[in-house]
């Protein structure tokens, strides 16, 4: 079998003869792509953020019980706040609750949040079961996550960042659903007025060329001159979408990292990219996961609902389950309950 994966690995490897350019196949009239170039490679240091704070927002759920027209899922959302390599301060974690219920055309979710360093009120979400697509429950759960992470980021510039600090989303600077929207702009409209950074940087990339190779393997073929220095790789288009604030950049944040991350700085007004790039390279020397900001390593840990957390209160929720409940859960649960056999 062993020799068998070493012969596939070695035919879907190799250097194509052309890359091509980037394609933004989804909304192309927003986009006006540029030519791949050695010429958009620029160089850049590390720097100590000094009295600057580093805020990394991040987000999880799980579901815990489901039905074919009900579920309950837990969302977990976290912010830290870094001076540059060491925390500056400890915040609690948001954990709520979200009640799902699947109606003929909509979704409706009540979300239940605990006490948290995140003030989030009680409140209802009504989603659109055509916007949302195939996925129902399981989908809406993770718009109220992300409407939650864009309400969160807000929050953190409002009590905790002023002018010049670096708020890092995970994901990138775009909207899906039309309830996304709102939120987005308000947290805009915050950094704005406190003139705080804002950008996105995506754990993984799904864009590719023209020629149907991966965007982030064509860079880094390109790189090939720059891979023993920190980079950024921009412009790669020139973005009109205005679901999606994010000006693209392709960063390489360690010399000896084998990562680099496609990450989007907020185009609602200027932004110095390499001052910024350079505190976060400072903070992506931890072993941990090298040439990827600690900041982020430290949110996705402590916003992420491992499935043995979920089926500890699974568990934990059975025995003062109502009949009528534990009916309607046990005509989904089989596969689960041969998974933890």
């Amino acid at each position: 079998m062993i020799q068998e994966l070493w012969k596939i690995l070695k035919q879907m490897g190799g250097v194509p003869e052309e890359w091509g350019d980037p394609q933004f196949q989804h909304q192309q009239g927003y986009y006006e792509p540029v030519p791949l170039s050695r010429d958009n490679f620029r160089d850049y240091s590390f720097t100590d953020s000094g009295d600057k704070l580093i805020c990394c927002v991040d987000g999880g759920n799980n579901c815990i019980y489901r039905s074919p027209v009900d579920s309950l899922h837990l969302i977990r959302v976290y912010f830290n706040l870094f001076k540059d390599r060491k925390r500056h301060q400890n915040v609690k974690p948001l954990n709520a609750f979200l009640a799902v219920e699947n109606e003929d055309y909509k979704i409706k979710a009540r979300l239940y949040p605990m006490d948290s360093g995140i003030e989030i009120t009680e409140r209802e979400f009504v989603l659109d079961k055509e916007e949302l697509g195939n996925g129902g429950a399981e989908k809406a759960a993770r718009a109220v996550r992300t409407y939650l992470e864009w309400e969160t980021m807000r929050y953190a510039a409002d009590k905790f960042l002023s002018q010049g600090d670096i708020l890092v989303k995970d994901g990138v600077l775009q909207t899906s659903v039309e309830g996304e929207k709102g939120y987005a702009e308000s947290l805009y409209e915050k950094v704005e007025e406190k003139k705080v950074n804002l950008l996105g940087i995506a754990k993984s990339c799904s864009l590719r060329t023209t020629m149907g190779h991966s965007l982030i393997s064509a860079v880094r073929y390109l790189a090939q001159d720059f891979d023993s220095a920190l980079w950024y790789y921009h412009p790669l288009t020139v973005n009109r979408n205005p679901d999606h604030r994010g000006d693209m950049t392709i960063v390489k944040y360690h010399p000896r990292s084998e990562y680099v991350f496609r990450t989007e700085f907020y185009d609602g007004f200027k932004q110095d990219k390499e001052k910024v790039l350079a505190y976060l390279a400072n903070q992506a020397r931890d072993p941990l996961f090298l040439g990827y900001p600690y900041g982020l390593v430290d949110a996705d840990i402590k916003a992420r609902i491992s499935d043995d957390e979920a089926r500890h209160l699974r568990k934990a929720g059975a025995d003062r389950m109502e009949k009528t409940l534990s009916y309607r859960m046990k005509a989904m649960d089989a596969h689960d309950k041969l998974s933890e056999l």
